[in-house]
């Protein structure tokens, strides 16, 4: 039996002034486009993107902005950070959103995450206004390293930090963007699978996923050979293409990560499909997935912007901006003011 000592975590949180002065010399480098973010001497992020997963290194290694006092200090300032997290013990066939022990405050669960067992994932980092500058740089350095077609594919750019105890586990599941997922404290396993396997997810788990049900797909412990598993330290990333299944093993260490994800533009048509779709099934049709009838697509799409045009112009909210890319002659990105309902309308 391995017994695991205790972390200690000493919390002392810096003045904002003070952690704008030590990020400053990678931080303001970065709005000036000089801070050397990523590298790619193969060409990975081009011929790779959103077709098969791949293992880069970046430099974001033992950043002070991913120290635990300013991650806390983040997580107090939610006029720029959204955040979910989970307490107590979970497995990869678990629900996502499962918790198994007390619910504690967003900010205990961070200051004593070396001991209890939880997952944080504060939202929209980007837009923070300390930051903001270096996530805005990598935003734009994955676009830039990944090509013109990644370019013409993205809407919005969003970055999230993933911070959980040592040896928990993040259940199984996928996401409807397109991720790049960085280590930047501890190490961790991280099991990622074929997402064109329709055995893996079907069109009909698809369509579950954009009706809203997060856990349309199920861990299947007799295929867990099939998915590559990497060995993430600090200093090495993933990209994890959109709808590709996967789930973590954290290792003896509380683990810090930054996920840059976007949202494409295909994928927001095929959502749309997808929501038609289901409604139509519950008028008892059996209707045609994406890809397979351009025509339908077409009348699918049409149909589900008439449905949103409706459902914004009853629910309005505040416009919170969005991380978008320039067009490749005004440079490489900006803090846009796009909100999310204008994203979503294309």
């Amino acid at each position: 039996m391995v017994r695991r000592s205790k972390v200690e975590v000493s919390v002392v949180s810096l003045p904002l002034e003070e952690l704008e002065e030590r990020v400053s010399a990678s931080g303001a480098a970065a709005q000036d486009g000089d801070m050397p973010v990523l590298t790619d001497p193969d060409g990975q992020f081009a011929r790779n993107y959103n077709r098969r997963n791949f293992l880069f290194r970046h430099e974001l290694k033992d950043h002070p902005l991913f120290e635990l006092p300013n991650l806390i200090a983040l997580a107090k300032r939610p006029a720029h950070v959204e955040a979910y997290w989970s307490n107590g013990k979970v497995e990869p066939t678990d629900s996502w959103g499962t918790d198994r022990a007390p619910r504690l405050t967003l900010i205990d669960t961070i200051a004593n995450i070396g001991d209890n067992n939880s997952l944080v994932i504060l939202k929209q980092v980007a837009q923070d206004p300390v930051y903001g500058p270096v996530l805005q740089g990598f935003l734009a350095s994955v676009v830039a390293l990944s090509g013109e077609q990644m370019r013409q594919d993205v809407v919005v750019g969003e970055t999230s930090i993933l911070i959980s105890s040592p040896n928990r586990l993040t259940p199984y599941h996928m996401d409807d963007d397109c991720n790049f997922l960085m280590q930047a404290v501890g190490n961790k396993t991280l099991f990622v699978y074929d997402h064109n396997d329709r055995s893996l997810v079907s069109h009909e788990e698809r369509e579950q996923y954009h009706m809203g049900n997060a856990n349309s797909i199920v861990y299947q412990e007799s295929r867990k050979c099939e998915a590559t598993a990497y060995e993430l330290d600090a200093g090495y990333g993933v990209h994890i293409p959109v709808f590709a299944p996967h789930w973590v093993r954290n290792h003896d260490n509380i683990s810090v990560a930054l996920s840059v994800n976007y949202q494409l533009r295909p994928m927001l048509a095929e959502k749309r499909i997808y929501r038609v779709n289901s409604l139509l099934r519950k008028l008892g049709a059996a209707p045609t997935p994406p890809g397979f009838s351009p025509s339908r697509n077409r009348w699918k799409i049409a149909a589900a912007n008439g449905l949103y045009a409706a459902y914004h112009l009853l629910r309005r909210k505040r416009a919170r901006p969005l991380w978008t890319p320039r067009p490749e002659s005004q440079g490489h990105g900006k803090r846009a003011g796009r909100s999310r309902d204008e994203v979503s309308r294309g």
